[in-house]
């Protein structure tokens, strides 16, 4: 098949040959790739220039001596929990860390603007969620740590673009899900079938939901992913709609809820909330606290959900998200 590449890549792989340290490869490199059209007939040559970028960014590394090798696939953890956001090229998802964070992702029409991972913080009610960008989804190559990353994530988000042949992308990542062994927890239908496989929570976010017509389309989108078991949620970043409704799905979907504590005798602080899972007791608050109040505790008083206020209770009292507890030792 034909590539039909156009004029400013041969001027750019022109300036490439050309370079002569490993810093100045790889930003021309990502240079080049970005002047690459996207379509059937060049996705072996932009597999092709990826390896190749790759062992360059290995060879950079390797030259710093002294220096440690790290991947930079590896990204501590922070926060109450770990999102990261996979996608095709152009779908928005350095857009949507970029939109929610202070973090600075590249962000382009052009397609692979992303060629490494990018953390950011972002805050939604006293909650503290690590989202992380990723380079978009390239069947053909990518590198072994990045699925060490999406085994690492709390949740998946995966980001469609409406307008842009939806299905397909679809279908990109469940190849790339099949192929890293990776299945949706929330999703019984996909489950039943890769028992043996990693699970993490999947939430399918469908971008560009601008108008009239776009809502349309998601709704038919949103039925046929329903039938196959998906969860999915319609936004625009460039419109900045639905945004709060999707970082309350991304806290619902990692079982987040957040503890007020109160010390006997003074008021609640409720700008710093104890972060900790659904299900959680009353022994699992008290224990996250501080090892002496699990140890000692003699009672626990609770206000919030099925309980009447400063009730009384155990270690074993299941917590719900806004409680306020008073722990006695």
């Amino acid at each position: 098949m034909p590539t039909n590449l156009p004029p400013e890549y041969f001027r750019a792989e022109q300036k490439f040959k050309e370079a002569r340290t490993d810093k100045e490869k790889i930003e021309l490199l990502e240079e080049l790739i970005g002047t690459i059209p996207k379509h059937k007939g060049t996705d072996k040559l932009r597999a092709e220039y990826r390896r190749k970028l790759s062992q360059l960014r290995v060879s950079a590394q390797k030259s710093k001596k002294g220096a440690k090798q790290v991947s930079e696939y590896h990204i501590e953890k922070e926060g109450a929990a770990r999102i990261v956001i996979i996608g095709t090229s152009n779908v928005g998802k350095s857009s949507l860390v970029a939109k929610l964070s202070k973090a600075n992702p590249d962000v382009s029409e052009n397609p692979f603007t992303t060629w490494h991972p990018t953390p950011g913080m972002v805050e939604f009610e006293n909650i503290q969620l690590q989202f992380i960008d990723t380079p978009p989804i390239d069947i053909d190559f990518f590198e072994p740590e990045f699925i060490e990353l999406l085994k690492s994530s709390d949740l998946l988000l995966v980001i469609f673009d409406i307008q842009g042949y939806p299905l397909q992308q679809l279908d990109k990542i469940n190849n790339l899900l099949l192929v890293s062994k990776i299945t949706p927890l929330n999703n019984e239908k996909i489950n039943s079938t890769n028992q043996h496989f990693f699970k993490i929570p999947i939430l399918i976010v469908v971008n560009k939901v601008e108008n009239e017509k776009y809502i349309k389309e998601y709704q038919i989108l949103e039925e046929l992913l329903k039938d196959e078991g998906w969860n999915t949620i319609p936004i625009s970043v460039e419109q900045g709609i639905n945004l709060k409704s999707l970082l309350q799905r991304i806290v619902k979907e990692t079982k987040i809820i957040r503890i007020f504590s109160k010390p006997p005798g003074k008021e609640v602080d409720y700008t710093k909330p104890f972060i900790i899972k659904e299900g959680s007791t009353i022994g699992e608050f008290a224990l996250q606290v501080h090892n002496d109040f699990y140890e000692k505790l003699k009672l626990a008083k609770v206000w919030g959900k099925g309980v009447f206020d400063g009730q009384s209770v155990g270690k074993e009292h299941l917590l719900n998200d806004g409680d306020i507890v008073e722990l006695h030792i």
